[in-house]
């Protein structure tokens, strides 16, 4: 007998009822006792610690599973949900990060996420626990998610190992501001797609036959989609993208890589540089160069909403501001709790992509 099993088991002299065995499982869940994921002893089992009939014990499992705490799984026995631990009776909502070991754990963009998370949490008069789960054990990270009694969890990270953990506790989570192809989670974005296609459908009907890419490509799904976008419209307006116009950089190189690209006799008149650190390296790269934006050379940027008024007082010491695809991480918080409230309600939904809007924001 493990320790959960002797904390839960009650001897009683006369046996109890169906109502009386549920009304003590209850108890059991609500105190975190038996923690959501967790499966009771087998009927078999809470029949002899409570010297009841097994018809009795099945009784108070089915008025259980009634309620939506537990969910009978054939072969297993039943499992706690996670509807057990409710956030209208204080248990934390939590927002897991997922930053390599060593570096700055809660950066300027990631804290201004778990921000926004707070707030839409606030909203609903709930409590959100942050939790960087970089550089650590992810079964370290599941265990002090399991003792916080988390009710549900809006994961900003791809690690398979975390998101395989989240959905084997039966815990509700969202993955936010992260796709991972094939993870049968939800998911709550930016509109990659969407956002690049309306920044390629910009510079094609400014009249540019000569669009170059720079940025990632295959490296995450944000970058999949977006060129998946991006050369959708291209070909909507009979334009190509060949390989000699990707230049695919990060932000780190994204400076050398315009200075090669500018530099050309024959460089492209329009660039979608759909990154932001990305997009203002080449704007520096274009005034050192001395072309001017929006004469010399169209540019179209990312930002967020929240960030974009930053984006154009940096882009502006190099000369004009070029237009952004932006999108906002106060809807994505929103959102992501939203769909958390349903996937509690109904842990049997199928799992969905839901896009952040992004719209295409001029220079004012």
């Amino acid at each position: 007998m493990n320790e959960l099993e002797a904390n839960t088991t009650v001897r009683t002299n006369g046996g109890r009822s169906a109502s009386k065995l549920a009304s003590y499982l209850r108890a059991e869940i609500s105190d975190g006792r038996i923690p959501a994921g967790q499966f009771l002893k087998t009927e078999r089992q809470l029949a002899a610690d409570h010297g009841i009939a097994r018809m009795t014990v099945r009784r108070a499992l089915k008025t259980l599973e009634a309620e939506g705490l537990v969910t009978a799984e054939p072969r297993h026995g039943y499992r706690v949900l996670a509807g057990a631990t409710d956030p209208d009776r204080g248990f934390p909502v939590a927002y897991v990060l997922s930053l390599p070991a060593g570096a700055n754990n809660w950066d300027s963009f990631h804290q201004r996420v778990m921000n926004a998370f707070q707030r839409a949490a606030s909203l609903k008069g709930w409590s959100l626990l942050g939790v960087n789960s970089g550089g650590r054990a992810q079964s370290e990270v599941m265990e002090q998610l399991r003792a916080a009694r988390v009710c549900g969890a809006a994961l900003d990270t791809v690690d398979p190992e975390m998101l395989g953990l989240v959905r084997e506790s039966g815990m509700p989570g969202v993955m936010v501001d992260a796709i991972s192809e094939g993870v049968p989670l939800d998911s709550v974005l930016q509109d990659n797609y969407r956002g690049a296609f309306l920044a390629a459908k910009y510079l094609a009907e400014r009249g540019h036959k000569k669009i170059a890419w720079l940025g990632p490509v295959g490296e995450t799904g944000h970058s999949r989609a977006r060129f998946g976008g991006a050369v959708a419209a291209l070909a909507g307006a009979g334009i190509e993208l060949p390989p000699e116009l990707r230049f695919v950089t990060n932000d780190a190189a994204a400076r050398a890589t315009a200075r090669e690209m500018l530099s050309s006799s024959d460089r492209p008149t329009g660039i979608l540089s759909l990154w932001r650190g990305t997009s203002l390296e080449l704007a520096a790269e274009a005034a050192t160069q001395g072309l001017k934006l929006g004469r010399d050379l169209d540019i179209v940027g990312w930002s967020t909403a929240e960030e974009h008024g930053d984006y154009c007082r940096t882009a502006a010491e190099h000369g004009p501001v070029p237009p952004a695809v932006v999108w906002s991480v106060e809807h994505m918080a929103r959102m992501a709790m939203s769909r958390l409230v349903e996937r509690r309600r109904d842990p049997g939904l199928p799992p969905v992509r839901i896009n952040v809007p992004t719209e295409l924001r001029l220079a004012e």
